[in-house]
């Protein structure tokens, strides 16, 4: 088992291995970011950011916090042909905002996403990012420690592993600010 945690630190090229949380798939992962750290730090007035790119797993537990939590969904835009227009993120990306959650590669529209522009820009404000590798981490090589994303998430399966394993990624500080979801 801990074999297992270290050789998926390594793949990843995380820092630590206990950075690596076995969950039962990315929807459980995402939903244990959103609820455990989500609840704790986004307040009245926030902003998540996301995209209508988004699996359904990266999209709809934002959208149930930012509603429990009294917060706005905003959206990156999208250009004509399916690309996130970076060109108008300073019209989503604020100081209010407080996460943002991207997919690396989009499951509905093929797009590979710039993340470690995104995650630059994000960090700027201020704020945490999430990312979906649910479609990129089997297709892509994924550096956890270049990219600096706070949060990445994976499916086993995606990988031609087992159903029902996924991975959770969290720096160590992320992974301290989280509640547990599940009692």
């Amino acid at each position: 088992f801990e074999g297992a945690r270290t050789a998926i630190a390594r793949f990843l090229n995380a820092a630590s291995e206990s950075s690596i949380v076995f969950t039962p798939g990315t929807t459980v992962g995402l939903n244990m970011i959103a609820f455990g750290w989500g609840r704790r730090h986004v307040q009245p007035g926030d902003e998540i950011l996301t995209t209508v790119m988004e699996h359904h797993a990266n999209f709809v537990p934002w959208q149930q916090l930012a509603k429990e939590r009294g917060a706005t969904l905003r959206l990156i835009p999208l250009t004509d042909d399916g690309r996130l227009d970076l060109g108008r993120l300073d019209e989503v990306l604020s100081s209010r905002t407080k996460v943002v959650a991207v997919t690396a590669m989009s499951n509905m529209l093929g797009t590979v996403n710039p993340v470690a522009e995104i995650v630059r820009r994000a960090h700027e404000v201020g704020a945490c990012v999430v990312v979906d590798g649910a479609q990129s981490v089997p297709h892509m090589m994924t550096d956890l420690q270049a990219l600096d994303a706070d949060f990445l998430v994976f499916s086993g399966h995606k990988l031609y592993g087992p159903t029902g394993v996924g991975v959770l990624y969290g720096k160590p500080q992320r992974l301290d600010e989280m509640d547990p979801i599940i009692f």
